[in-house]
This record gives C-alpha cells, structure tokens and sequence, in this order.
C-alpha cells in the first residue's frame, strides 16, 4: 500500500506486535517490574488475523514480535512466523537469546524469518548484572549469543541476524539515569566491547578474514548515535542509546509543549490483548484508544485521536499527554533542551 492515511505515509516502517508481554529476564533498564497492565499471550487467531490484515494490504513494511515481553516463551511463535510467511509478511523477532537454542533457531530460519533481533545490550560481566538472569552466568550466556552469532557466518539461508548493543552517553546530560545502569559511557568504551565481541564470534570461523574490516568500521563508531557495523550479507551489530523509560513516567515532570518522535508515523504497536498503542514505548497501553478486535489496522490510524497526535507531530507540537511527558523532563531547563534535541535527534542524527 502506497500512499497515506491522513497525516501519515503509508506503508508505515514497522508494527510492533507483542505476542506476549511475559519475560524471563528481569533487566534494570526495562520497566517490566512497573507495567500494571495484565500478563498474558496474543490469541493464536488474533495473530494470523494481523498478519492477514497486514498481508492484504501492504500497511506496514515489517512486523516485530516484540513491545515489552520474550517472543520465544509464546508457544505458537513458529507456526505465526510460518504463517507470516505464507502470507507474504516479512516478521522480525527480538529476543533475549537465551532460548534461542539450535532446535528453536533452526525451526525459525526454516520458517524463512526476515530478521533475528538478539539484544544482547549488556557486554560484559559488570552489565549483565543488570539483566536479572540469576540462572546463567555471564559467561554461559556470552558463549550462547556467540554461537548463535556463528551460525550467521554460513551460508544456506536467508534470515538476518542483528545483535544488538546498549550506550548510555547522555547518562550525565539530559537523561539522568542512575549510575548503577552505566554502560559504554564513551565512544571509546563502546568500541572496545564491540571489538571484543567481533573477535569472540568471527575467530576461527569461515569469515575471519572479515574482520580486518570489522575492526575499521568500529573505529568510526560513536557512542552519541545509533551505530550499525556490517559483518556479511546475515549478520551485523547495532547499537543504540538506552533510555530511562524503566524509570522516567514515575517522575514529577515539566511536560514538552513542542518537540518531534516518528512514533506513530513510523511505528505503532498492537498489544497482546489487541489493544493498539501509539508507539513501541508504551509499555502499559497509556495511549490505547482501540482494540484489534474491533477495529481494523486501517481505520486505527485514519482515526481522529491518532490522526490530531500526527499532524502535531508534523507541526514539531506535542499534543498527547503521553507523549508530553515522554518528551518532558524533570526541569524547565531540562525539559527545553530535551525537546529541542527530539527535534536534531529524530530529524538529523539517527536518519545521518
């Protein structure tokens, strides 16, 4: 589908389809421990109901299996990628990767995934910390992700895998987040861990040649922006900045008055109960206006309350009081410099 819904251009970048929003990490830098909405799994017709809408219409370009919650843990996870499949729908899945043995990892690459999202975030034994995995150590986990990563360095399918990475550079600026969540503070800190972790996957392998080039690549990384660093036709690392939502909604906040996020013109979210949302970061249905079960994708967004949140968007003004406080901060100054630097941010650095 080409062309737009009112304010905004279709096809839309991404859905957001939380098949569940139960998890088997607890990490410090999510707000798992905060979400007051109801734990519980997608419908398996709910879900190849989507996916159908999707597939006839062409709306969005591609669905990730993931809001909040572990994909992997819903049991019918291959047979809605199969199906995505069969429909024609390109599906991306973001894992943990601690369940992402051969046997699960196979059945996906078979069911011709598009994309394997393995957040692998914390780097290193003092980060990892944060992830509330108290069954597996740091090390069982490091050799885990390796081996995936490897099976990326062969040839015979089609699925991309992208591991990845976690900075916090605006820790001490204007995204006050508590010092314990400190992870690859500088560009410097950032690009050694992603050499360490090039080497860790591509030694020994069929494609160590590859990491001369690896290497030059990280030393162009910057820990102030997204960063993609490509490792062959399957794999690659990217990093991102982590945010404070885990904490940020809890806060007496100056809301934004003006300020700029793609969110609903790039991504929307629908929840495992239906329930749509307006961007990826909703994590307890704050912005839920409708439900899947009666109303279509479509009519969502061609709706008055998602369309008035766009044209503000488009106009740099912040309408939606979630949004207001999302885009807010915790002082006048703060706050300023914030929704200015939504503005730079969103239309400047992480489309350069």
């Amino acid at each position: 589908m080409t062309g737009s819904a009112g304010a905004i251009k279709l096809p839309i970048t991404r859905l957001h389809m939380e098949l569940t929003n139960i998890c088997n990490f607890s990490c410090a830098f999510c707000p798992d421990s905060k979400m007051k909405r109801q734990k519980g799994l997608m419908p398996l017709e709910m879900a190849k109901s989507i996916i159908d809408e999707v597939g006839r219409t062409g709306i969005v370009k591609l669905v990730l299996f993931h809001v909040m919650g572990e994909p992997t843990l819903h049991p019918n996870l291959i047979d809605i990628a199969e199906y995505a499949h069969h429909k024609n729908v390109n599906v991306c899945v973001t894992t943990n990767g601690i369940r992402m043995g051969n046997g699960l990892l196979n059945a996906l690459i078979k069911a011709n995934v598009k994309r394997v999202i393995v957040s692998l975030q914390t780097p290193d034994e003092d980060t990892f910390s944060m992830r509330g995995a108290s069954k597996m150590s740091f090390e069982e986990y490091a050799e885990h992700i390796t081996s995936i990563a490897r099976t990326f360095t062969k040839e015979g399918h089609g699925t991309e895998l992208t591991i990845s990475f976690l900075s916090s550079p605006l820790r001490k600026l204007i995204i006050p987040i508590a010092k314990e969540l400190s992870i690859a503070d500088t560009s410097k800190k950032l690009r050694m861990y992603l050499k360490i972790w090039a080497e860790r996957i591509l030694k020994g392998t069929n494609i160590e040649n590859r990491l001369f080039d690896v290497l030059k690549q990280i030393t162009r990384v910057r820990s102030f922006k997204e960063n993609k660093i490509f490792i062959n036709n399957r794999l690659n690392f990217h990093t991102r900045i982590v945010g404070d939502w885990a904490t940020h909604f809890d806060k007496k906040i100056v809301e934004a008055r003006f300020g700029y996020c793609p969110g609903i013109q790039e991504n929307f979210g629908i929840l495992w109960n239906g329930n749509y949302t307006f961007c990826c970061t909703d994590y307890d249905g704050r912005t839920s206006t409708h439900n899947y079960n009666d109303t279509s994708i479509q009519d969502y967004l061609n709706g008055e309350e998602v369309q008035e949140v766009a044209r503000g968007f488009r106009r740099f003004r912040v309408l939606h009081p979630y949004c207001r406080q999302c885009l807010g901060d915790r002082s006048i100054l703060n706050a300023i410099v914030k929704q200015m630097g939504s503005i730079v941010y969103f239309k400047w650095i992480k489309r350069n």
